[in-house]
């Protein structure tokens, strides 16, 4: 079973059913750049569970800045 813990680490917890549920003690797997509340959207594992697609957020120097041209068809004629 894996779950985003509120400190946004991907968690795993080996769970067993026989002779009823058995859960054992929860392993981090790794460190998950989300935004917002972490909730099971934000990943999904394979069916084996050895990888997972994780939507993350993008780092805040690597948004180019947006330039606003006003007026371009003037410029360009001089």
């Amino acid at each position: 079973m894996f779950y985003l813990g509120l400190d946004n680490r991907l968690m795993s917890v080996p769970v067993e059913w026989k002779d009823g549920f058995t859960a054992r003690q929860p392993e981090p797997l790794f460190q998950a750049r989300v935004l917002g509340v972490p909730t099971r959207r934000h990943y999904l594992p394979s069916r084996d569970g050895q990888r997972f697609l994780v939507r993350t957020a993008l780092a805040k120097e690597s948004i180019p800045p947006l330039t606003v041209v006003l007026n371009w068809p003037e410029a360009a004629r001089k």
